[in-house]
């Protein structure tokens, strides 16, 4: 989807909700959508994005002043491009010739009587007397009902889709056992009996292929409705989602909404709108009072947009966007839950502790965040470095990971066949995909070993002999838990270290690192950087409101 961001300003500008702003943007252009960040510099920019007054774009739906294209086809149909459309078609036996007959006749005597243009009250009269009758008589199931049949709704979906976001814009469809119903935004050049007929080719070529009939699959003609307001356009969405329940099915039918999938293409058309906006303090804290009041006027003209007012702060709420209201603390939704009965959802910024901690892509990529207990071992393959107490710790840890630096040195042939008794046993052990040899396929860099320091709930350092034991020192500067072996070299250099015997057993030295309370705050700090990922907030929080459902 396209998604555009706004605040007062944004990054490089130095405060906190520029950077939450520039955090939100990165994790949403990760997870595939294209995103853009406006700043009130730009409101004129943005206004233009989503046109000026003359521009279809602008509004949306039918304006009398504009040109429109009327043709007749079994029923009068208008054209103009750029208006959304709420259409329907049906099968060719999905309605009594009785009730078509006297329908039309019925329909023609009325309009005889009522020449156009039409007040609010006779358009309310028509569509109670024609356009709701037909409808409900859809409803009832009459005919051979094809498309309850899977391959046969597939054959509508696949034809509504072929040229959505290049000839339209899909909002939303419904195919039911006997009719479509579809609310579509029609590009500039693509007349609505162009787009109609091909979705009724395709799906009838793909039909007929299917059931190995040559028959007439679709009844002549269609209907059809340009969308007027936002009012009626929330209308004829509602309608279309509600469909399958009016009607009292369970099954048979299938609806899809641009809302609830990543396949919201804006096409050619309208290809530099955004689909959904954030709004960052603008409608709670008036720094620009017009262009907030612009932005809120936007909400009720514009609901094909999707807004979203994202509450930092709570300074003026005098009007109230409609949108989907998020604050960022329950402290701020019950300040902000006072100024409106709509529900205000509780969302909390995001952190991107990768950056926070100067972490590497390389230890990025590890996502160690989602570690249970991590264990790091900055070490070569000597012997000495008794690396195998470690991976039998490792055997007693069930959930922890053990990450070890080096890489087997091809100048030190004993070096090379420690490395390979090491990769034997983790795999007699069963940690092997829990015992990581980072340096095996490439030299970490001191800005990686850096980041592993940042990362490792504990140090862990067996060695049977050392001259000095350097990694003691730098753990001990990064804050990071030491369990090392009792040795003389260890016993002077070593700052709050947890010591054993180098006879001491695997499960008891396991039972020490987990008793730890350092290493379970260190648990802690890398489970608060998984819970508070960006990527993870809206995924699991943000997502599930757009789609209509309460986030876990």
């Amino acid at each position: 989807m396209r998604i555009a961001i706004l605040h007062y300003s944004k990054p490089p500008v130095i405060g906190g909700v520029e950077r939450v702003i520039g955090e939100q943007a990165a994790a949403l252009t990760a997870m595939g959508h294209e995103v853009r960040i406006w700043s009130a510099d730009e409101s004129s920019a943005f206004r233009e994005v989503l046109g000026d007054e003359a521009s279809p774009l602008h509004t949306p739906f039918l304006h009398p002043q504009r040109p429109i294209d009327k043709h007749r086809h079994i029923l009068p149909h208008w054209h103009q491009d750029g208006v959304w459309c709420f259409i329907t078609w049906r099968l060719a036996d999905s309605l009594p010739q009785e009730f078509i007959q006297d329908w039309m006749q019925e329909r023609d005597a009325w309009l005889r009587g009522h020449p156009k243009p039409w007040s609010v009250e006779v358009e309310a009269e028509y569509h109670q007397r024609f356009s709701d009758r037909y409808l409900d008589l859809l409803d009832q199931g009459f005919g051979s009902c094809l498309l309850r049949q899977k391959v046969c709704a597939e054959a509508v979906e696949q034809a509504l889709h072929f040229f959505d976001g290049v000839r339209y814009t899909l909002k939303s469809y419904v195919v039911m056992p006997n009719h479509v119903h579809v609310l579509v935004r029609l590009h500039d050049g693509w007349p609505l009996e162009c787009v109609v007929q091909n979705w009724k080719e395709r799906s009838a070529k793909a039909i007929n292929a299917a059931l190995r009939t040559a028959g007439q699959v679709w009844q002549k003609g269609y209907f059809d409705r340009l969308i007027r307001s936002a009012r009626h356009w929330e209308f004829v969405d509602g309608y279309i989602r509600h469909n399958p329940e009016k009607a009292r099915l369970r099954d048979g039918f299938r609806f899809w909404s641009a809302d609830e999938s990543s396949a919201y293409r804006l096409g050619e058309a309208t290809s530099r709108r955004p689909s959904i906006v954030i709004v960052h303090n603008v409608f709670t804290m008036p720094f620009d009072l017009e262009w907030t009041e612009e932005l809120i006027a936007l909400t009720r003209s514009r609901p094909d947009i999707r807004w979203i007012n994202w509450v930092h702060d709570v300074r003026w709420a005098e009007k109230v966007p409609k949108a989907l209201h998020i604050a960022v603390s329950e402290h701020r939704r019950a300040a902000y839950a006072k100024h409106t009965r709509e529900p205000v959802h509780v969302i909390p910024n995001g952190c991107d502790a990768k950056a926070v901690l100067g972490l590497t892509e390389r230890v990025s990529a590890l996502h160690l965040e989602k570690a249970g207990l991590l264990l790091l071992q900055p070490t070569r393959f000597v012997r000495r470095k008794n690396i195998e107490l470690g991976l039998r710790v490792l055997a007693e840890l069930p959930d922890a990971m053990y990450l070890v630096t080096a890489a087997p040195d091809p100048h030190q042939k004993d070096g090379v066949k420690y490395f390979r008794e090491l990769k034997r046993l983790a795999k007699q052990l069963g940690v092997t995909k829990r015992a990581l040899f980072l340096g095996e396929k490439a030299t970490l860099s001191d800005d990686d070993v850096r980041g592993l320091y940042q990362m490792a709930d504990a140090l862990f350092f067996p060695s049977t002999q050392e001259g000095y034991g350097l990694p003691l020192i730098e753990a001990a500067l990064h804050g990071v838990p030491v369990f090392c072996s009792d040795i003389p070299a260890h016993r002077e250099v070593a700052v709050g270290a947890t010591f054993f015997k180098l006879t001491a057993s695997p499960k008891g030295i396991a039972r020490k690192v987990k008793a730890d309370a350092a290493v379970r705050a260190r648990q802690g700090r890398r489970r608060l950087m998984a819970e508070l990922a960006w990527e993870r907030i809206m995924r699991e929080k943000l997502e599930p409101l757009l789609l209509g459902r309460s986030a876990p």
